[in-house]
């Protein structure tokens, strides 16, 4: 168990170090210890079988706090193991569980940014403070965690967008080995991402709707910001599933050209060759009284006819552009 003391910034406490009074308590706990924890927490149940079973990005609000869990694909493998965590949220404590180290790590990171001082939601802290003489609230460092959470996203969907921008190009100079598994593999990501942002809207709306009364005016607003950069991010990748739809017809029209153009070499060549079958056949039955049977120039003749005939045949379909 971790305990942070969040007030004018993120400061993690020290064992038996009590907070300041008006600041906020953010504790990162396992579920086992949210579950064994002595303090009276309301439909703690609810969240322990929701931490026991996550699917995805949710938040519920009940009487006197508002919980949920997140779903959050891996960046560097977007179709293997995903990191998940749950959260608690009350008008004066956010609890956090996370069954490993990513989420410690994360909070971590935050510690030097994690500051009401110039941060997107500083409006959220002043309304808080007016409406109940607090300077922090633990809803204003879960808005602050969640856009973490989403901060460079929009630098990885242009990556990934540039990545498709090289298989397009690949694409248009050769036909690569297994191009159409990399497709396939390409829309399973964006899938994944396209669910992910899509739990992220709702969970946004849901903790922005206050059903609860549990937070401010700011802090609403600050969750429907976060609901409106997360549908920004589906957006975009809506456009690079487009993107990777295009690129797989292209690949299809390909495939089908060089399909056409071989059938058309193939017809060429019957064509060419279906008047030589024809003397062959024809000079094969051997007819005693055949005139070309006993002539001196017949098998020279044979030879100059079919030459003759393939080069008229050649010329004509140069001139028709087919060849």
């Amino acid at each position: 168990m971790v305990s942070y003391s969040f007030g004018t910034r993120l400061t993690r406490l020290s064992d038996g170090e009590r907070r300041e009074s008006d600041d906020a308590c953010i504790t990162v706990m396992t579920l086992e210890e949210f579950r064994d924890a002595k303090e009276t927490y309301l439909h703690r149940k609810v969240l322990v079988h929701s931490m026991e079973n996550i699917h995805y990005c949710k938040a519920e609000a009940y009487g006197g706090c508002t919980m949920g869990t997140f779903m959050i694909p891996n960046k560097n493998n977007l179709l293997g193991e995903k990191f998940s965590f749950g959260f608690y949220v009350t008008d004066s404590e956010l609890i956090l569980l996370d069954e490993g180290d990513m989420l410690t790590e994360i909070i971590k990171r935050m510690e030097d940014i994690a500051s009401k001082e110039g941060t997107a939601h500083s409006h959220a802290g002043e309304e808080r403070a007016k409406e109940k003489g607090t300077s922090a609230a633990p809803a204003e460092f879960l808005i602050l965690l969640m856009d973490y959470l989403i901060r460079n996203d929009v630098l990885f969907l242009q990556k990934y967008e540039a990545k498709l921008e090289d298989m397009e190009d690949e694409l248009l100079d050769h036909q690569p080995k297994n191009f159409y598994e990399t497709v396939i593999v390409s829309r399973k990501e964006l899938l994944a991402l396209h669910t992910y942002y899509e739990q992220l809207i709702s969970l946004g709306e849901e903790l922005e709707s206050n059903d609860n009364h549990l937070f401010s005016e700011g802090e609403c607003v600050g969750f429907g910001m976060f609901a409106s950069r997360a549908s920004r991010l589906h957006d975009h990748v809506e456009m690079l599933r487009e993107y990777v739809f295009q690129i797989r017809e292209m690949y299809q029209s390909q495939i089908a050209s060089n399909q056409n153009q071989i059938m058309s070499w193939l017809t060429v060549v019957t064509t060419i060759f279906l008047p030589l079958s024809l003397l062959v056949g024809w000079y094969g039955m051997n007819f005693a009284n055949m005139p070309e049977l006993r002539w001196k120039y017949g098998y020279a003749g044979m030879i100059l006819l079919s030459v003759v005939i393939v080069a008229v045949e050649i010329w004509f379909f140069k001139k028709k552009k087919i060849l």
